[in-house]
């Protein structure tokens, strides 16, 4: 009985014993092994250097780095005498005699110096463990400031908003006086109207005269065609050809094609007898923008133009 359960274990372990753990046996040496076709791509005499241990000195920041922005003259931390303990903060009084670029500039520098209080207390506070707030005390009156520049903005919004929506209940009745005054000036002072037109469209609609900084919306179409209509008005007293147009328009240009040929053309008596010509030309191809496409193709038209404009002022050097 002990002989065969001493059998039975060593079967066992030889069952046990698969082609994954028997030891694999040594190859046969092969007489004619091809040498290697590519070397290898490292050098067998390598040198291991001694680790560099990091440091400050082995740490080079460019001088233009953002995070300069979060250091004041790029010190680590400030000491209490070198804070502006002396100051106030921006009276309302005083900013609103500011303009908006103005405010806009002041702003910003109130942000980067609260950033760079807010880390000078961090450290004050959780590095060294102290309680002063001398830090915090100057932030606090930059915060006013910031809080103030806010007030003034929020005042001048409010006041604009009454103003559009008061000339917007007498706008029609502003755009017919000046209409009236306009074509009733005589020739012999079309620069003054038209610049005073060119003031009109900058105020009412928001067209700039730099066809490249305007904004096609609904208001420029708009007031696109009216200034249209003012100057082929302006001189269909003058030309034949303004008049006809203006007869045959119902005397209002309504198609956006058609008003942006005579809005960018210059304000000369040739220069309007062109357009009219051109627009013609339009109608008797049946050349119409339909208002569902205004905006998108006065886009285009603006685009087009101040890319030729672009070109031209290239080639001449003016």
């Amino acid at each position: 009985m002990l002989s065969f359960k001493r059998g039975l274990h060593s079967t066992l372990v030889v069952c046990a014993r698969t082609k994954y753990t028997k030891p694999k046996p040594k190859p046969r040496s092969r007489p004619n092994v091809r040498p290697p076709t590519q070397a290898t791509h490292h050098s067998n005499n390598l040198n291991i250097t001694a680790p560099i241990p990091p440091a400050v000195a082995n740490i080079v920041t460019p001088e233009d780095h953002p995070l300069w922005q979060f250091f004041a003259e790029k010190k680590y931390m400030r000491k209490f005498d070198e804070l502006d303990n002396d100051s106030r903060a921006w009276s309302i009084a005083e900013l609103r005699r500011k303009s908006f670029d103005d405010l806009h500039s002041l702003w910003y520098t109130c942000l980067r110096e609260r950033n760079i209080l807010a880390r000078e207390n961090h450290l004050l506070k959780n590095d060294m463990g102290s309680n002063q707030d001398s830090y915090e005390a100057v932030a606090e009156k930059i915060r006013t400031t910031m809080w103030r520049i806010r007030h003034v903005l929020s005042e001048r919004d409010w006041a604009f908003k009454r103003a559009s929506q008061e000339f917007d209940s007498q706008k029609a009745q502003f755009l017919q006086e000046f209409e009236t005054d306009f074509l009733e000036a005589p020739a012999a002072e079309d620069e003054e109207s038209f610049e005073k037109l060119a003031r009109l469209q900058q105020s009412v609609f928001g067209i700039s005269e730099f066809i490249d900084e305007n904004t096609v919306d609904r208001a420029f179409v708009d007031g696109m065609k009216y200034v249209a209509t003012l100057k082929l008005k302006r001189f269909a007293s003058r030309q034949d050809e303004a008049r006809d147009l203006l007869e045959q328009s119902d005397h209002s240009i309504k198609d956006a094609g058609e008003a942006f040929v005579i809005f960018t053309a210059e304000n000369t008596e040739a220069a309007a007898k062109e357009a009219c010509d051109v627009v013609k030309e339009l109608r008797a191809k049946n050349s119409s923008v339909s208002r569902y496409e205004e905006l998108e193709t006065v886009s285009n038209y603006v685009k087009q133009l101040a890319a030729a404009q672009m070109e031209k002022t290239i080639s001449t050097g003016v």
